[in-house]
Formats: structure tokens, sequence, C-alpha cells
């Protein structure tokens, strides 16, 4: 069984309904689908945004189903110079911005001393269809040149509310993970909320047929 790991239902809407996915609600209020896709069973979980309902959300999957794999796809944002707006990217490596003790014990930005790493690794061989990229996660929309600049630091192109958290979540409990993403706006592009939502909902159309791809691999 695959679990899937999606933040908003728009992100995951064509996924349930071409597999005609039934809906239940979790005991945490959370919104999960089951379904079928290339004869695999999945459940997906509309975790929300932020880093603690997805984690929340991973952890569920993992203590209530018998899943083998997460996957997690969704909209993020991109580097101007690095990625290009409704591009699609397979996740190799996740990090958390936002998580930084450099003060207090001299270590690197995004460090993580449970698992003595910055960077988590989710599985790419059966993503490498799409262009690779590294993930920095925040609890924040950022736009901050401050922001991009750690981003950037941290060797990383896109950047998102909620991918470092699950890679965390299933790093551990051992279980496998594969991201994907697609670029709704890059950081100096100068789109408005209009040309946001526009892209958003052009990028979640292409997530589908990436997953599709995945399963049959």
């Amino acid at each position: 069984m695959i679990g899937i790991v999606v933040a908003l239902y728009n992100e995951a809407k064509d996924v349930i309904n071409k597999t005609s996915a039934t809906e239940t609600i979790a005991k945490n209020g959370k919104k999960i689908y089951s379904g079928t896709l290339n004869n695999k069973p999945f459940k997906l979980i509309i975790s929300g945004i932020g880093k603690v309902n997805a984690a929340m959300a991973t952890q569920f999957l993992i203590d209530n189903y018998p899943v083998d794999y997460i996957v997690n796809f969704g909209s993020v944002g991109g580097l101007a110079d690095k990625t290009e707006i409704l591009g699609y990217y397979a996740v190799n490596k996740c990090c958390q911005y936002d998580f930084d003790l450099s003060a207090l014990d001299n270590v690197s930005v995004g460090y993580i001393q449970d698992f003595n790493t910055v960077y988590f690794y989710p599985k790419t061989e059966k993503l490498n269809f799409l262009p690779f990229a590294g993930l920095a996660t925040s609890d924040r929309f950022t736009e901050k040149l401050s922001d991009i600049k750690t981003i950037t630091h941290l060797d990383c192109e896109i950047f998102d509310m909620e991918g470092g958290a699950i890679a965390q979540t299933c790093a551990a409990n051992n279980i496998p993970l594969y991201v994907f993403k697609g670029v709704t706006d890059t950081h100096g592009s100068g789109n408005d909320a209009n040309a946001f939502y526009e892209n958003l909902n052009r990028v979640c159309a292409g997530f589908y047929d990436i997953l599709v791809k995945l399963f049959q691999k």
C-alpha cells in the first residue's frame, strides 16, 4: 500500500476524481481518500498547510495503515535562475531552513540533532524522468530576500511548507519517501495573486500524470 500526503485538496483533486477514491474522515479530522491506481491501493490524506500538519498527517498514515511507501507532491516556489514556472521537479534532498540552533550550539541552519544531519534524502530512482531539485521547507510563505539567501546557501532550488517535515517523519519511521513538486512562482518574478492562483491550477493539473508514471515504476 502507498500512502500519499498532500497539503491542499486542489493539489489532489485530479487523483481523487480520476481514481474514484472514496472519502472518510480520520479521527484527527483530516480527510482520507482510499483508491487504487495501476492496481496498487493507496491512502491519500489532505494534511493542511504547514510542517505540523504535514508531520501529523504522515504519522497518522504510518500508524493506521500498512503503508510501504509515502509519496508527497504539491506546489512550491522556486529560485528564478534555477527553476522554471510550471516546471516539475523530483526532490533529491530536503531540509528545514527555519529550524535554527546555530546561535546556541554552533551548528548549521537546519541541523536536526536527533538525526545528526541537515538533509533528508527521498528516493529518486523511480522519478528519474524529472529533473532533480533540493527542497527547503519552512512554516512561512516567503518572498523575503533573507530567506532566499538561506535557501541558496543550503543548495536548494525550490521551497515549500511541508516537504521537510514529511521527510523527517518518514526517516523516523524508516519508511521510503518519494517527493515531486510543481513550481507556481519564482522569487522576483513579479507575479501577482491572480497569476499565482492561475499557475497553481495549471500546476495541479499535471500531478496525476506524474503519479501514474511513478506508480507504473
